[in-house]
Order: structure tokens, then sequence, then C-alpha cells
């Protein structure tokens, strides 16, 4: 007969309908009481909410029935004085950032990759989850590619370990070929799951590398968790700045605070003579800065070296290849934890 305490471990996998964490974490589980052929779990609920309680219950049983014979009691006790954690928060992640740009073809997945290295190299444990579903490419950026045979059991996945990241993307459970051909609320779905069925265990960061635009799975991520602040990234000419705007509008509507701008593509270094040509106009970051009121995290200059360190998947500054590169994420990475202090 199972015991007690694995009885316990098994009933983590019972899920509070709105905040989607574990009764376990959650602090409702009162006690549990297992005799042969009669056994009680106590809940304990913050209030007399019956739909809660049908709800639990009847996971709880679909649950149990698998793993003790005889009969079961639920009991329900209402304590006013339990404290629910924050509502929409994945058990063990302490901070949760968005980082979108509104449009394509700015690099977003390349600092998103960068970002999240250069956080892990400066000591943080951090996850990376890409939640472009049509276009998944962050895989690749770190040397990922196609179909990826997950650590997994019928409620959970395991991430892919990299660089000491931990990596979800839709590209490791499709062919690489494979176009995904899905309506919105199939994207939702798919969003949810790699939020709450990852085991994403203890990390300081999880980033989200957003899909271009402001749609289903921006809308989809506003609803299902807490996050922590948005990063908004850009290169300086105006069309990007255009887009980068509609996406700060995005997030400001859903109220998501914006921890400020990386422009991208700042400046284009010569890998002849080092000389750097602003290619792509000066400027921009700047002006969506005091357009949002946002803070300019930092300037990322482009290089010959970035675009291959993509190709073989080995972000940039993994490699210390490109010093002004390296400063560039470093004094990121410093304002960036200098911005989130002011929101806590």
């Amino acid at each position: 007969m199972i015991t007690e305490e694995q009885l316990k471990k098994e009933l983590v996998k019972i899920k509070h309908p709105d905040n989607k964490r574990d009764i376990v974490s959650l602090g409702m589980l009162g006690s549990i009481h297992l005799e042969e052929g009669k056994s009680k779990v106590v809940i304990v609920t913050p209030a007399a909410d019956r739909k809660l309680q049908i709800n639990l219950e009847a996971q709880i049983r679909q649950l149990v029935s698998k793993l003790i014979p005889g009969k079961l009691k639920i009991n329900f006790i209402v304590d006013p004085n339990l404290q629910l954690v924050e509502e929409n928060k994945i058990p063990g992640v302490k901070r949760t950032i968005a980082i979108g740009s509104g449009k394509g073809g700015v690099g977003k997945s390349t600092v998103t990759a960068n970002l999240a290295v250069q956080l892990a190299k400066a000591g943080y444990k951090v996850g990376v989850m890409d939640s472009d579903i049509y276009g998944p490419s962050l895989g690749k950026m770190f040397g990922i590619n196609g179909r990826v045979a997950l650590q997994s059991d019928e409620e959970r996945i395991w991430p892919v370990e990299k660089y000491g990241l931990k990596v979800i993307s839709f590209s490791f459970l499709i062919d690489e070929n494979q176009p995904v051909v899905w309506r919105g609320p199939m994207l939702g779905k798919a969003v949810e799951q790699f939020l709450y069925d990852v085991v994403w265990d203890e990390l300081d960061y999880l980033l989200i590398d957003l899909p271009p635009g402001t749609g289903d799975v921006q809308l989809s991520l506003s609803q299902l968790i807490h996050l922590d602040g948005a990063v908004i990234v850009t290169t300086p000419q105006n069309v990007a700045i255009l887009d980068a705007s509609k996406a700060a509008s995005m997030f400001q509507q859903v109220k998501i605070p914006i921890l400020g701008i990386i422009e991208n593509m700042s400046e284009f270094i010569c890998p002849n003579c080092g000389t750097s040509t602003p290619i792509f106009s000066s400027g921009g970051g700047e002006n969506l800065s005091n357009s949002v009121q946002a803070p300019l995290l930092g300037q990322v200059p482009l290089t010959v070296e970035i675009m291959n360190a993509g190709d073989v998947g080995n972000p940039i500054v993994n490699t210390d290849k490109v010093p002004a590169v390296n400063a560039a994420y470093q004094a990121i990475i410093q304002n960036l934890e200098s911005e989130i202090k002011k929101w806590d």
C-alpha cells in the first residue's frame, strides 16, 4: 500500500483551478490518514467555495483511485487565515520576464538567448521559453535543431539543459520542416502547458521569447501568468520603432510593467578595421524610451560574429569573442536589475 509521504508527492499533481499551483505548495493539504480499505484526505481552503471544492475533489479522486484501494473520504476545512501564494506564479520561479518587439527581424530571439547566457554567467539560475509556436527559432540559437526526445511523464515535461540554462521550445516537439496550422485557443493551451507543465524547478529568471506582433500568445500570457515585466527589443530605424511602440501599448493595456528598451543592431562594427557605422540610423532606442517612458537598458552593436554564433548555436556572449558585445549585455543586466528593484 502507498505511504502517506508517497501520496503527498502524488498530490503535487493536483492544481488549484485558478492560479495553477499545486495544493501542496499552496498549503492546502491539511492531513492524510491511510488505512486498509478506509482513507481520508483533509483539504484546507480560505473560503467555503463549493465550486472549488468539487473541482479539487474530482481531481483527487481521479488520481487516488489508481493508488489506494477501498474507500476515500475527502474533508474540506475552511480557514479564513489561509493566505494563498500570489496567483499565476510558477512554483520556484522568482522572476518571469517577457521579451517582445512588435515585429520580426529585429533580432529579438538573439537578444533573448544572449541575455539568458549573460544572466547565467552572472550566477543566476535561468530558464528560457520560446512562445513562438508558428516560427520557433530559439532552439537553433542554442544548437538544438528539430525534434528532441524530451524526458516526460503523464503530467510533466523536462526542459533541455544547455549552457547552464533550461530551455523549452515548440520546435523540440515537431519535425524541423513541419508547419504549425493552429487556431488561437490551441496556441493558448500550448503556452499554458509550457508555463505550468514544464519542470522548471528553482529559477531566478524565466525569460519568455514572444512571437512578433500583439496577438493570441501575448494575450494568453497576460491572462495565464503574473509577469514581472516586459523588455522591448527594437532596432534604430523608424519602421521598427513604430511597431515596437505598438508592443509597448499592448503591455501597458494589460498592466504589464515595461522594464526597459534594448536597442539591437545599434551600429555595425567592421570586422576588418573596427570602425563603427550606424547603418540602421541612430537614436531610435532613445526616442522609443522617451515615448513610452521606460529606460533604455542598453545598445547592442551588430557584428559578423553574432551572426556566426547564431548559426552554430552558441550565443556570442558565451564565447567572449567580441568585448563590445559582452560589455553591452553586462550593462543591460545591471540596468535591468536596477529597474526590477524599482517595481518591487
